[in-house]
């Protein structure tokens, strides 16, 4: 069953345009749903049931830069169509630009959105040939045995190394002269110390007598000690230190927004300014900002980070 492409409406429902792979192009006339609305967002998807309950979301088409109207009266024509490689392309145009107005164009290759999703379900792990059939008792003795295997030969390598290093050490002590500093190390140098002859002393002269002066030195009187400097506090105190000017964040445009007391089941309307975040809009219609998600998910916003001035979404009730 070939699935059917089309685009989310202002009340949330499917609207089907054309079917996948139908060589069939449609021109479709949309309007704004709000008075001086700067742009339109046209979100499509791809559902076999033509619900959004299966939807998938394929992109977005903004038409931006449109003429300050009252909602109802811009026009703005797309032109959507299918073929047979499973590319789909749509293009928009505001009509009372006139005939050079500008278009934007959205293509997307179906084929690559079902291959992307068929790689997150391959596994990135395969058995090895003929283990198929074995069972997982089989299968945990063979992997104990590989595990034992590949720790006895590490235990092998390492007696090999040992092993290395005790021929090298004896052929060093065989051909540079090792004996000698082995002898050295169990006794040599007490032999060396007694075979030394002790070392004397030179003579030293005995010391010259102080020379005899009849004239008595004068006694130096000791030098007053000077008295430790004394630290004196300020006449007056050190002027305050001015703190630099903290830099508040601006107020929301969701902040100024006239939100009603009590959303309505089918949610509301609104329009998203710059300066907006969905922590803001949260805040202002929730009165709880950690509320976001529940914004995000009932608009398709795969990033909640990343959201577009000027598009249009829908406000859930809180519960």
């Amino acid at each position: 069953m070939a699935s059917n492409i089309g685009i989310k409406i202002a009340n949330g429902e499917f609207y089907p345009l054309v079917e996948e792979n139908s060589l069939i192009k449609k021109r479709l006339i949309l309007t704004t749903v709000h008075d001086n609305q700067p742009s339109v967002q046209i979100d499509l998807y791809r559902s076999n049931l033509s619900s959004m309950t299966d939807s998938q979301y394929i992109g977005s088409l903004v038409i931006e830069n449109i003429q300050s109207k009252p909602k109802g009266e811009p026009s703005i024509e797309m032109v959507i169509s299918s073929n047979k490689d499973g590319e789909i392309v749509a293009d928009a145009v505001d009509l009372d630009t006139g005939a050079d107005g500008e278009h934007y164009i959205l293509t997307v290759s179906l084929k690559s959105l079902d291959e992307s999703a068929r790689d997150m379900e391959i596994p990135d792990f395969e058995l090895e040939s003929g283990e198929e059939s074995s069972s997982s008792s089989s299968l945990y003795n063979k992997a104990e045995k590989v595990r034992k295997e590949k720790s006895g030969g590490s235990l092998a390598w390492l007696l090999v190394l040992l092993l290395l290093i005790l021929l090298g050490l004896a052929a060093w002590i065989l051909f540079f002269g090792g004996k000698e500093v082995i002898s050295s190390l169990m006794g040599g140098n007490k032999a060396t110390e007694q075979t030394q002859p002790a070392q004397t002393e030179p003579e030293r002269a005995p010391p010259a007598p102080p020379p005899t002066d009849p004239t008595p030195q004068p006694v130096q009187p000791a030098q007053p000690t000077p008295p430790p400097p004394v630290i004196t506090a300020p006449a007056q105190p050190p002027a305050p230190r001015t703190e630099p000017a903290r830099r508040d964040r601006p107020p929301a445009p969701v902040s100024s927004y006239n939100v009603p007391s009590t959303i309505p089941r089918e949610g509301v309307n609104y329009t998203i300014r710059w300066g907006d975040t969905l922590w803001d809009i949260s805040e202002a219609f929730y009165r709880n900002p950690w509320l976001y998600p529940r914004i995000a998910q009932h608009n398709n916003i795969r990033n909640p980070n990343l959201i577009i001035s000027g598009r249009t979404i829908k406000i859930p009730p809180r519960n």
